[in-house]
C-alpha cells in the first residue's frame, strides 16, 4: 500500500438503529471510516458493540439507517437490492467466524459457488477455483466434503470461496473465532497472504489485539464509532 492508493470503501456517518418493543437501540452512530487499496483494516470490539453489524453495511448486506457508504466510486444508498447483490458477488468477498459451507458439496464445489452464481463462465471458473485451492494448501483436497476436512481446512475453503470473483475488498468477521491458536495463526497467515499479494483490500473485526495489530491501522469500536484510542 502507498499514500497514493486509491480509497477501496469509504462509510460516512454511519448510524445504525433497531427497534425493540418501544426502545430505539442505537448500534452505530455517526462512523467514519476509509480504506485504501492494498490497505489492512483491523477493527476490534466487544462482543454486542455492532462489528458484525458494521461488516455487514459496509458489505452491502445491510443497510445503514442514516450515513453514507461507497465501494469504490459507487455509493449505495442509491442502488436497488438487485443491483447491490451484483456488486457484492463482483467486489466483495465475505470470510466469516463459522465458515458456512455446504455439507454435501466437495471443497472444489464450496468454492465455485460464487462464480457459478455470478455467471463467470464453468471452466475459468473451475480453473481459478483449483488455483486458489493449492494456494491455500489444499490441492490434494479437491474432491473432499468439509466433514473429511479439519477446521482450518475448512476456514481456507471459504477464504479460497471468498477470493473467487476477485473481489477489490475481503470482509472477514472473526476469522480465526472458532479455531485453537495454532490453526487461527496458519489461517490469519494464508488470509493475509493471499489478500496482500493481490493488492486486495481486507477489514477484519476480531477480538484477539494480537491479530489486529498485525494490520496497517488498527480502530476500537467503542459507543458506535471508531477510535484509534485503546481503552
Amino acid at each position: 500500500m502507498t499514500a497514493a492508493a486509491a480509497v477501496a470503501l469509504s462509510a460516512k456517518g454511519i448510524e445504525k438503529e433497531f427497534v425493540d418493543g418501544e426502545r430505539k437501540l442505537r448500534i452505530l452512530s455517526g462512523l467514519d471510516l476509509e480504506v485504501h487499496q492494498g490497505e489492512f483494516v483491523s477493527i476490534v470490539g466487544q462482543s454486542g458493540s455492532g462489528k458484525s453489524t458494521l461488516l455487514h453495511i459496509l458489505g452491502a448486506l445491510d443497510r445503514p439507517t442514516r450515513g453514507t457508504v461507497n465501494l469504490g466510486k459507487v455509493e449505495l444508498s442509491g442502488q436497488s437490492d438487485k443491483q447491490l447483490a451484483r456488486l457484492r458477488s463482483r467486489h466483495v468477498g465475505f470470510v466469516f467466524q463459522f465458515h458456512h459451507l455446504l455439507p454435501e458439496f466437495t471443497a472444489l464445489e464450496n468454492v465455485l459457488m460464487p462464480g457459478l452464481i455470478g455467471g463467470l463462465n464453468q471452466g475459468a471458473a473451475v480453473a481459478k477455483a483449483e488455483e486458489l485451492l493449492r494456494t491455500v494448501g489444499l490441492g490434494e483436497r479437491l474432491d473432499h466434503r468439509p466433514a473429511k476436512l479439519s477446521g482450518g481446512e475448512q476456514q481456507r475453503v471459504a477464504i479460497a470461496r471468498a477470493l473467487l470473483n476477485d473481489p477489490d475488498v475481503v470482509l472477514a468477521d472473526e476469522p480465526t473465532g472458532n479455531l485453537d491458536t495454532a490453526t487461527s495463526r496458519g489461517v490469519l497467515e494464508f488470509l493475509l497472504s493471499v489478500t496482500s499479494g493481490a493488492g486486495k483490500s481486507l477489514v477484519m473485526v476480531t477480538h484477539d489485539p494480537d491479530i489486529a495489530r498485525r494490520a496497517h491501522r488498527m480502530f476500537y469500536l467503542r459507543g458506535g464509532a471508531l477510535t484509534t484510542e485503546a481503552p
